[in-house]
């Protein structure tokens, strides 16, 4: 598979220390392609969706989460590899 034609998402949940939720959350919306789907900030946990073109970049997203202050725990629960097609170009 062409890196240049693929797409990676994850779906994560992390928890985190309840009292970090705002700053954890400000820093996973920093990262591209990054929603957070679901929260529970009384217990602490997030529900993710990561996107990147590349495994590694997307490893290196998920790394950086876990660095975050606050997070606890990074649980990877989805992972979902894709190619993008190309546009058909019409007959002339």
């Amino acid at each position: 598979m062409n890196h240049e034609n693929s797409w990676h998402v994850c779906g994560l949940v992390i928890q985190a220390r309840p009292a970090s939720i705002p700053a954890v959350k400000s820093a996973l919306l920093a990262f591209a392609d990054c929603d957070i789907a679901a929260e529970d900030a009384a217990r602490g946990t997030l529900a993710v969706t990561l996107g990147a073109t590349d495994s590694a970049a997307l490893l290196r997203n998920i790394e950086e989460s876990r660095n975050i202050a606050g997070v606890l725990a990074v649980s990877l629960v989805y992972h979902q590899q894709d190619e993008i097609e190309e546009p058909c170009k019409e007959a002339s």
